[in-house]
């Protein structure tokens, strides 16, 4: 699915190569192309497109940061730090999606627009994180009933780096089947062609 861009960039070059007739500055064609592909990124299909892959590098970004994000936490809680204080500190020593949707969230339940629960499960549903909802409830639970959410979220953070390597192990996989659709494709009809081509040149002669 990721060549709908490529294919998008290439039809704009070409639209843009032929209005100018090819003769205008390199700089003009360029900006001509630019100007078609960004109408092509308005357009319902691409743009929704665009949007479901920038939602799928989010989540992927953030399921990678936040076993990081719970060490610090766990480490920041074994300190004598307070959530916030813990939280804080991982979003000002790091930068990524995660930091700044939780620099987010952790700003609304400041100023009072939402309690820390609420934000915190606003944001896991925004990114649509089956781990950071798990986070999200074991941090509402923790604080609510006073429990030790140290030990927690270390359980959580191994748990997490699991699920991420089976992931991985999987998407590997999946690799030698998806490599059958070129190669099927491309690579053995053209192979098929440079071998039996020089063989049926003589016997289309003698026909």
């Amino acid at each position: 699915m990721r060549m709908y861009p490529c294919v998008a960039a290439l039809l704009a070059f070409s639209a843009a190569f032929l209005t100018l007739g090819g003769e205008l500055p390199a700089k003009r064609a360029c900006a001509s192309a630019d100007a078609f592909l960004d109408r092509v990124k308005k357009l319902g299909p691409v743009a929704a497109y665009l949007e479901h892959e920038r939602m799928q590098d989010m989540r992927r970004a953030c399921l990678v940061q936040l076993p990081i994000l719970l060490d610090v936490l766990t480490l920041g809680l074994s300190a004598g730090l307070s959530f916030d204080a813990s939280l804080e500190l991982y979003c000002s020593r790091y930068t990524g999606e995660l930091s700044s949707a939780l620099s987010e969230a952790m700003v609304s339940w400041r100023i009072g627009a939402a309690t820390r629960s609420e934000a915190l499960s606003q944001l896991a549903k925004r990114l649509d994180v089956a781990a950071l909802g798990r986070f999200s409830a074991a941090v509402t639970e923790a604080l609510a009933f006073g429990s030790p959410l140290a030990d927690v979220l270390e359980h959580q953070a191994q748990a997490i780096r699991d699920e991420h390597r089976s992931h991985v192990e999987e998407a590997i996989e999946k690799v030698p089947v998806k490599m059958l659709i070129p190669l099927g494709t491309l690579i053995v009809p053209a192979m098929l062609l440079a071998i039996l081509g020089p063989l049926m040149g003589p016997a289309l002669q003698t026909v």
